[in-house]
């Protein structure tokens, strides 16, 4: 039974964090490879730290209504 609670509370963790990167937008570069590979197959994506920097400047050139 304990193993059970255990299995269940870490699952619940698990998906709690999945939500709150996607709140604070941790998972982009995620769902960028994801739709890449959906719409774009066969072309090469950009890395990880390519595709940060673009993305930070994008916000930068847009702020929106963010608070920062």
């Amino acid at each position: 039974m304990t193993t059970t609670v255990l299995t269940r509370l870490r699952g619940t963790a698990r998906a709690a964090w999945q939500i709150v990167r996607g709140v604070v937008g941790e998972n982009a570069y995620e769902r960028y490879l994801a739709h890449h590979h959906r719409n774009h197959p066969g072309e090469e994506p950009l890395g990880e730290r390519e595709f940060w920097r673009r993305h930070v400047d994008s916000q930068d050139a847009r702020p929106g209504s963010r608070c920062c």
